[in-house]
């Protein structure tokens, strides 16, 4: 099977456009500032208000480090909707400095490569967040499909769509990224 993009000035156009998924929020539980970070972080509105937030929570509330992290990583997520990339690189980097295990951080910093257009290097940190697990793993296929799709790896981008779709089956940016690949079978090599 042979998978290629329709049209891929127009698909890249798209792309540039709608970009990859953004950055992901930690589920945490609990209540406080730091909940509230998270809740402002999920909603994805009134970023400025969410900073200050978190920064409360940062500042006046005992976390454990889980929750440290989770909370610096909701920071950034909010900070690079702020279009404040070198503050919220610096989030991801402290949160999984503070908890290893998490991936999430890796997968919002690799959104924030694809943006900047590294995308061997995004690749590597979204492969990383994938392997440690998310909170929301459909996000983190899609936007290692965007970082394929951009690298020219159209085969493994249009799987990974498909993941997207089965773990979020009304994902609907997958639905529309898929609209962009024409998949046809290529005839097996008969013997000579």
């Amino acid at each position: 099977m042979k998978v290629h993009p329709i049209l891929l000035i127009a698909s890249l156009t798209m792309l540039l456009a709608s970009g990859p998924a953004g950055a992901q929020t930690i589920v945490t539980l609990g209540k406080g500032y730091a909940h509230d970070c998270f809740v402002y972080a999920k909603a994805g509105t009134d970023p400025f208000d969410g900073v200050d937030v978190c920064n409360q929570a940062l500042k006046d509330e005992v976390l454990t480090t889980r929750d440290r992290a989770a909370t610096y990583d909701n920071r950034g997520v909010m900070l690079d909707l702020l279009g404040k990339t070198e503050k919220a690189a610096d989030d991801f980097h402290m949160a999984s400095a503070l908890n290893e295990s998490l991936g999430d951080p890796h997968v919002n910093l690799g959104s924030m490569m694809i943006k900047e257009r590294r995308y061997a290097e995004a690749l590597a940190e979204i492969n990383k967040g994938l392997q440690l697990g998310m909170s929301f793993p459909h996000i983190g296929y899609y936007d290692r499909a965007i970082a394929e799709e951009m690298s020219g790896s159209y085969k493994e981008a249009y799987y990974d769509f498909k993941k997207v779709l089965e773990i979020e089956p009304n994902y609907a940016p997958a639905n529309e990224r898929l609209k962009d690949f024409i998949v046809t079978t290529v005839p097996a090599k008969s013997p000579s």
